[in-house]
């Protein structure tokens, strides 16, 4: 049976040493990215490691993290243990998505890793995000993935206020920070926050290099399209 019961501190701390999983030198930044955010609504895309560090945090914070991932055949025993901190779906992360009305603190993608779903599932959180929420992205510097990952990050956050940043080791965790939001500002343990604005504000926008700019033109073709919708129809999503 899968276990994907919260950290406990020392748990968390022996995960990130770990050589056997792939997020293990991300578990602290994404826990510490819950509790510095006092993060209440908590998206979880894709079940692994990250819930388990998430489910921590959201003991602590006072928060639900809300999971989906597409496995129902490896997912649907962990159903029954749902509780006021930790709900799942089991289906398509769009279908997931709609379904939310509240507005997201803390968003972690580790589900597709293609550009069309990644772009998708990102154009459905962004309008949902609070000022000054957080999304990571995992496997952003993975080297047979990156490009389809930045380029959809790239893509999707397009016309958005952001600061963007990618630690490059565990095959990448893309940090973007929603500057300007739909919602308002979220309020983090020890905020420097008045009125719902920082003295000061840094905004940077898509630092990407000229290559990184070019990638559309591949990954927009009719084929890759067309391989993606495909994929969707059999599953039934």
């Amino acid at each position: 049976m899968v276990n994907i019961q919260p950290f406990s501190d020392t748990e968390l701390l022996e995960a990130f040493y770990s050589s056997e999983i792939a997020t293990s030198k991300h578990l602290l930044t994404i826990y510490s990215l819950a509790i510095g955010l006092n993060a209440k609504i908590i998206i979880d895309l894709g079940i692994g490691s990250t819930t388990k560090a998430l489910r921590a945090a959201a003991l602590k914070t006072g928060g639900v993290v809300m999971s989906c991932d597409c496995d129902v055949n490896r997912f649907s025993s962990l159903l029954k243990n749902q509780d006021k901190h930790w709900q799942l779906y089991l289906g398509a992360s769009e279908t997931f998505l709609k379904s939310l009305e509240q507005p997201f603190d803390l968003v972690v993608h580790d589900a597709a890793h293609d550009y069309f779903q990644v772009k998708l599932d990102l154009e459905l959180i962004l309008p949902k995000m609070k000022t000054f929420g957080i999304i990571c992205v995992h496997d952003t510097q993975q080297t047979n993935l990156c490009h389809d990952m930045l380029a959809a990050i790239r893509d999707a956050t397009n016309g958005y206020k952001i600061s963007l940043t990618h630690l490059p080791f565990n095959a990448g965790l893309s940090i973007i920070r929603i500057e300007e939001g739909n919602y308002p500002s979220i309020t983090p343990n020890g905020s420097l926050l008045k009125d719902g604005l920082f003295d000061t504000q840094l905004i940077s926008f898509h630092p990407y290099n000229d290559n990184l700019n070019n990638i559309n033109a591949n990954n927009s073709s009719l084929g890759r399209w067309l391989r993606w919708r495909l994929r969707k129809l059999i599953k039934g999503w």
